[in-house]
């Protein structure tokens, strides 16, 4: 019997990594044996693709495909897909990009909360919260001792209360924040930012509001103390430390960290950097802070500029974006890691409840 000649797994996977992203989802239904590979979160390491999506208009999302760099050799791609669900497309209204987790994103639109994969663009409405969606809900989305601990929360504003979707009981409870000493709040930014086992919320120019999501105590700390007047400011995570980056009057930005604290109670900030852009454009818009220290800023003439704190300079992208009458301080983005899990299986059971 002649021998029957195979590849390990190892040069397989090496293979598919390179395909593009057609051809690879295709990959999934040769056999079950391949379809668990590929779902494996080892697989999609290999191909370390990071997508920034940008939520500026009212029609599509757009995309910047690859790693967003500051290097002379870098390359990136730029292109426009429809919201997900097909009721979505005409509505024209706002959406919020809530957040990323495992290449999945959060996106509230309307009253709909959605979880989105862009990469093989399916997606699963959530069950409707306890209270109607309103524009000035504060959102967050992360999870508590291990990812399977999952969760979205829900601020109220103005309000005692917040609502919290458990994904692996597929349910929603409701809390107070009452007894946490936390009423009537009002968020400057309704984006929570999420790092190791904690959500922070902007609730006003000088202070945090916290939850733990693991067992959903709230708390409040302060941002650093300023004597220059800020016009908004923006939490991000750089290296794995909460950051906080406040622009002036004078378009002077300032990056603040917190470094290592002791508690969540007692924080220390640290102004690691400040830095001005070259340009005739006297007003920005950060977008997002990248962990790996690039900044992501949008121009009031919506050009896209790139600063990267550890080389201390900037680049403007060639990127067009559209040129709907849209303000930019309402538009955001989340960078999020190419994978093939579908929304319908991060929880046990299905997203809609049946």
């Amino acid at each position: 019997m002649a021998a029957v000649d195979f590849l390990p797994d190892e040069i397989v996977l090496n293979i598919l990594a390179r395909l593009p992203t057609k051809p690879l989802i295709r990959s999934r239904s040769v056999s079950r044996y391949w379809r668990r590979m590929l779902m494996n979160p080892y697989f999609m390491k290999l191909r370390s693709r990071k997508t920034i999506i940008l939520h500026i208009n009212r029609e599509t999302l757009d995309f910047i495909d690859g790693n967003v760099s500051t290097n002379d050799d870098s390359t990136y791609s730029a292109f426009k897909r429809c919201y997900p669900l097909e009721h979505l497309h005409t509505m024209r209204a706002y959406a919020r990009l809530i957040g990323s987790f495992n290449g999945l994103v959060l996106i509230v639109y309307i009253k709909d909360l959605i979880l989105y994969n862009p990469f093989t663009g399916e997606s699963k409405k959530l069950p409707d919260p306890p209270t109607p969606i309103m524009y000035r809900n504060g959102y967050g989305f992360g999870y508590g001792d291990t990812p399977s601990d999952l969760k979205l929360v829900k601020f109220i504003e103005f309000s005692h209360r917040f609502e919290v979707y458990d994904f692996k009981r597929n349910s929603w409870s409701s809390w107070s924040s009452d007894k946490y000493g936390i009423r009537y709040i009002m968020f400057r930014h309704s984006v929570g930012t999420f790092l190791n086992g904690y959500l922070y919320w902007i609730k006003s120019q000088h202070g945090l509001i916290v939850c733990s999501v693991k067992d959903m105590v709230l708390s409040e700390i302060n941002l650093p103390s300023t004597t220059s007047k800020t016009t908004f400011g923006n939490l991000g995570t750089i290296n794995g430390c909460l950051c906080w980056l406040k622009v002036t009057n004078s378009s002077i930005f300032k990056l603040w960290v917190m470094k290592e604290p002791s508690s969540i109670e007692s924080s220390s900030w640290v102004n690691t950097h400040s830095f001005t852009l070259d340009h005739k454009w006297d007003f920005y818009h950060p977008l997002n802070i990248f962990d790996d220290g690039k900044i992501l800023i949008v121009s009031v003439f919506k050009k896209l500029i790139v600063y990267d704190i550890s080389k201390g300079s900037y680049e403007t992208l060639n990127i067009a974006l559209t040129s709907e009458r849209f303000p930019i301080q309402q538009m955001n983005c989340i960078q999020y890691v190419e994978t093939l899990v579908s929304p319908s299986d991060v929880c046990i059971s299905r997203l809609d409840g049946r």
